[in-house]
């Protein structure tokens, strides 16, 4: 048996940020707006002491491994990069080992993308088995387990558009990672989901545009469970008709009223969830929902 932690959609950012003057020409300027004026500043005003509090139960409760399936910035600025990298304990000895894809906050605008400003943060999260040097997908075995990470995040200049994308050449990479692996369950970790908890894609600005795709894909490559985030309330889809494997989102780890994270102990091709919620009266977290899922991929 393995025990995993996940996280995602921390949204720390840094204080400057580092505003250049071609920024004022990308989606940065309505991301700003609607942080410093719509709410979503607000929502997360609490996410760095919650972040400190979450890295702190990561560290003593006997992980084997750590998920964490991206957004870890606001508007995708190397400074909160790096700040986000440091209060998650990126590189952290005394933290278990971990695996861990963009969101498209991390990739907000072209800069940061091409920069390649989270994998620069985040590389110690980032080891795995590869095709040739290609960053992604990798793999990295836990156990009897193999987590596997897909990106599908990607910039976008319509400042409404926040979909994601795992393109041809990476489902193409996807299929001969898969083929080089031994037995064992295979998780991928990504940010978007397949489908929303009404078993639909999301709307087109949101959704993952290839997620038919990708799920046709993941299921000829074996794969038995789908971990992500970027939506913030978390959720467990199990297999059915529409989905060959079940998924599980996390929701944000540090957005107020919704902050939590979960823990999975997966015994063969079976897996007990426990959420862990943030109290802000304690500054804790403490256990509250359970739930448990069959993988899907096991041998006949």
């Amino acid at each position: 048996m393995i025990r995993l932690a996940h996280f995602s959609d921390v949204h720390l950012s840094a204080r400057p940020m580092g505003w250049a003057g071609g920024d004022l020409l990308t989606k940065r300027v309505t991301g700003w707006f609607n942080l410093a004026a719509l709410g979503r500043g607000k929502r997360f005003q609490h996410a760095p002491t919650v972040a400190d509090v979450l890295r702190r139960d990561l560290a003593t409760r006997g992980y084997d491994h750590l998920v964490f399936s991206g957004d870890a910035t606001m508007l995708g600025f190397e400074s909160e990069m790096k700040l986000a990298a440091k209060v998650l304990g990126v590189g952290d000895p005394s933290l278990p080992p971990a695996i861990a894809v963009p969101g498209n906050h991390d990739v907000y605008v072209a800069a940061s993308e091409k920069g390649r400003f989270f994998e620069a943060a985040f590389a110690p999260w980032q080891q795995g088995r590869r095709v040739g040097d290609h960053p992604y997908p990798f793999a990295t075995k836990v156990g009897h387990v193999w987590l596997i990470a897909v990106n599908s995040a990607r910039s976008n200049k319509n400042p409404i558009d926040a979909s994601g994308r795992v393109g041809r050449a990476q489902l193409d990479r996807l299929r001969e990672l898969c083929a080089s692996l031994d037995a064992g369950p295979r998780v991928v970790v990504s940010h978007y989901p397949i489908l929303e908890p009404s078993r639909k894609p999301e709307p087109w600005f949101h959704r993952l545009r290839d997620w038919d795709r990708v799920r046709n894909v993941a299921a000829a490559c074996g794969v038995g469970l789908w971990l992500h985030g970027h939506k913030h309330g978390w959720y467990v889809l199990p297999s059915g008709a529409d989905l060959p494997f079940p998924t599980v989102c996390v929701g944000s780890s540090t957005q107020s009223n919704r902050w939590g994270y979960h823990e999975y102990a997966i015994d063969g091709w079976h897996l007990k969830g426990q959420r862990r919620v943030y109290d802000p009266a304690t500054g804790a977290f403490a256990d509250a929902d359970t739930f448990e899922l069959k993988l899907t991929g096991a041998p006949r």
